[in-house]
């Protein structure tokens, strides 16, 4: 979804990305995801202290409602969304909708359960850094895992009818979502970048060696995980697209910088 017409910078940006839980929402598989996992913990839900971070339209924060909750915190900052999130939970008498950044909201009660989805595509590039800053420790956060993988495919396996190596070239050290319209995962040789735990925080190496991967083009998805174990990924969820980036080299280095806002993503080839 786009906004076609001109508007104030701050209200272009608050729209765009009310927009974008849309976008999120319709991702039917990523939906099922998150309610199984509620599911699994039902017992911590019924009767605990829930806070959904980022609440969205508050469709998690209702299912935990409806699951026992004694007390939902729905914390979303965007105006628009929160608009919405009152008046679709502001009848509620235990709920709580609170406009604020995830960083500053410090809930009256211990946590029993934190929902979120601050992944980014490239895993640490949306906001994973709000929930190792946060100023309040929860028992249970769902999901709690990561990782961002890359894989090294050949562009002639992909037989893309645009896309060839007079396009690519120009995109040298440029990371795009998105390039290769893809429905299943290519075959490729893999690596993992990055992972992400809750309480462990982001761990990846200064650089990654592909030296010994074979192919022309560099693929980096998202996996998704809770307790270890890959719960969706950029292939099977459509909330998280696939970057894509020409090889031309053995090394690079990726890297993320907190910006006050959304993480910032750094790439380079070293070698």
């Amino acid at each position: 979804m786009e906004i076609l017409n001109q508007l104030p910078f701050r209200k272009y940006s608050a729209l765009s990305d009310f927009l974008a839980f849309l976008g999120i929402y319709d991702d039917e598989e990523r939906r099922k995801v998150w309610s199984t996992l509620l599911d699994r913990y039902s017992d911590a839900i019924e009767g605990g202290v829930v806070v959904e971070v980022g609440a969205g339209l508050g469709e998690f924060s209702l299912m935990a409602l409806e699951m026992g909750a004694r007390k939902v915190y729905a914390v979303e900052r965007n105006p628009y969304a929160h608009e919405v999130l009152r008046e679709r939970l502001g009848r509620y008498r235990n709920v709580r909708v609170v406009k604020a950044d995830a960083l500053r909201f410090v809930p009256r009660e211990d946590v029993d359960v934190l929902i979120h989805d601050f992944y980014g595509p490239l895993l640490y590039d949306e906001s994973l850094y709000v929930l190792d800053n946060l100023p309040y420790r929860p028992r249970v956060v769902l999901p709690n895992g990561g990782r961002l993988v890359v894989g090294t495919t050949k562009l002639a396996a992909l037989r893309d009818p645009t896309v060839k190596p007079d396009i690519l070239r120009h995109l040298n050290g440029v990371l795009v979502a998105d390039l290769f319209p893809v429905e299943d995962k290519p075959e490729a040789e893999e690596k993992v970048v990055a992972t992400w735990s809750f309480g462990g925080g982001l761990s990846m190496e200064p650089s990654v060696d592909i030296g010994e991967m074979v192919g022309d083009l560099l693929m980096f998805y998202l996996e998704v995980q809770h307790n270890g174990r890959t719960l969706c990924s950029s292939f099977t969820c459509t909330n998280w697209s696939v970057a894509w980036t020409p090889r031309v080299g053995d090394v690079f280095e990726i890297k993320f910088k907190w910006d006050g806002d959304f993480t910032k993503t750094y790439f380079r080839w070293v070698l």
